[in-house]
């Protein structure tokens, strides 16, 4: 009985050993599944990360960058399927200023962040402006370009799609708006690429050439319009059609890239008011101001911008208005630069003149003062002196009394016995300043 018994307990430790390995060996399998799956994962995840959100410099202050301009070293040759070593230069920017909220996001991120005065931008960095809100940025010491509301661009040197060309560019358009003046730091031809959401553009300076002035916008049919105030441009659309434009005119890309509508721009108007450098006075509620120019013929409407720098980045007014006046309530304190432009369907003229306007308030009243008369004076004929201000209207007793240059020598008529004179000076905008002396006249 004895043997048998130990040969069951033997039996049993047996049997639990291997069930303890089974279970340390399922254990291990799936932990390795376990891990192997995390892997797999990862890697999947790394892969989806860098064909969406490709590897670029990222985004940050007081970065080294070079010019953003293509030097041809002579005439520009537009062959998109050029090899040239111009493409694979790196295209950069400088944010100059900045109205309202602008983000930005770095090549190696995926979150945006505020965007700041200073911060630079080169290969696969994007920014983005919102409603009212717009940046300036540097191309190069003598270059500027102006991202507007609602935009969205991305930084790019890469190839363009094959199926629209091979041009390098140096900017991707997602959409809005997009100007800007470009001239290379040694006025020598250069070319500028700029991939818009169905074509591909190339903005061109020849040595002929002046500035590239440019406007492009992205329209609310999803075509996209350029604008040329200057230079040259060549176009090409998704089926490889080319065109060119130059000064003065304007195409209209269709949502396909497939339809290129060239038109001659309209001329620009002519400011009429207020008048450059003029001034805007008041005391508690801002004028009405009225902004006007010459009507263009054949045009559909106007866009006005008012801004309070000179290059627009600021900009309180970016509407368009049909007939050729604007009205304006609310201009507080400050300077402003206004401009206007003809706008016959998605093309828009160059700007017409800017105009600069000062809007002050004023709610400090005249300086007056009278001098005291003496004791007594004989009744009859009396001179009042004093002083005020040259331009301050003047009234003894209610009554309009001229002065000279502000300085006060009014003949008046006093009575016998104390005679209360009060003196009131008022500007142009309604500041009073009162004074009164009393006169003893025998």
């Amino acid at each position: 009985m004895k043997g048998n018994e130990s040969m069951q307990t033997s039996e049993r430790r047996k049997r639990s050993s291997r069930y303890r390995r089974r279970a340390v060996l399922i254990a291990l399998s799936e932990f390795g599944l376990v891990v192997g799956s995390v892997a797999v994962f990862f890697v999947f995840l790394m892969v989806l990360i860098r064909v969406y959100f490709p590897q670029g410099t990222s985004l940050g202050h007081n970065q080294t960058w070079s010019t953003a301009l293509l030097p041809t070293g002579g005439d520009v040759d537009l062959e998109f399927g050029s090899t040239s070593s111009l493409v694979a230069q790196i295209f950069a920017g400088e944010i100059l200023t900045i109205q309202r909220r602008v983000q930005r996001r770095g090549a190696h991120s995926l979150a945006w962040s505020e965007a700041n005065v200073g911060d630079t931008f080169t290969q696969n960095d994007a920014v983005q402006t919102f409603a009212k809100s717009t940046a300036l940025l540097k191309v190069n010491e003598r270059s500027q370009i102006t991202i507007g509301q609602n935009s969205l661009i991305v930084f790019d040197k890469r190839a363009a799609d094959p199926f629209i060309s091979q041009q390098g560019s140096v900017l991707v358009m997602i959409n809005g708006e997009l100007s800007g003046t470009l001239t290379s730091d040694d006025n020598a031809p250069f070319e500028f690429g700029i991939r818009l959401p169905s074509s591909d553009l190339t903005l061109v300076r020849r040595a002929q050439d002046g500035d590239v002035e440019f406007l492009i916008t992205v329209n609310d049919d999803q075509s996209t319009t350029v604008n040329l105030h200057g230079g040259s441009a060549e176009i090409v659309g998704r089926d490889g059609k080319r065109v060119t434009i130059n000064e003065n005119q304007s195409v209209t890309i269709d949502a396909s890239g497939m339809r290129l509508m060239v038109s001659n721009l309209p001329s620009a108007p002519r400011s009429t008011n207020p008048v450059d450098q003029g001034t805007v006075t008041y005391r508690n509620v801002p004028e009405t101001i009225d902004f006007t120019w010459d009507a263009v013929a054949n045009v559909d409407r106007y866009h006005v911008v008012i801004a309070r720098d000179a290059a627009f980045s600021n900009r309180v007014v970016d509407d368009d208005v049909i007939g050729n006046s604007f009205r304006h309530g609310a201009l507080g304190p400050g300077t402003y630069y206004w401009h206007v432009r003809s706008r016959v369907g998605w093309s828009q003229s160059r700007m017409s003149t800017v105009r600069r306007l000062r809007v002050i308030q004023d709610t400090v009243p005249p300086s007056l003062e009278l001098e005291s008369p003496p004791e007594t004076v004989a009744a009859g004929e009396w001179r009042l002196r004093g002083k005020t201000d040259a331009g301050a209207h003047l009234y003894v007793d209610d009554s309009p009394v001229m002065h000279d240059n502000g300085r006060i020598d009014y003949l008046m008529e006093l009575k016998p016995g104390a005679n209360i004179i009060v003196v009131k000076a008022m500007d142009e905008v309604g500041n009073l300043n009162y004074a009164s002396i009393s006169v003893n006249a025998k």
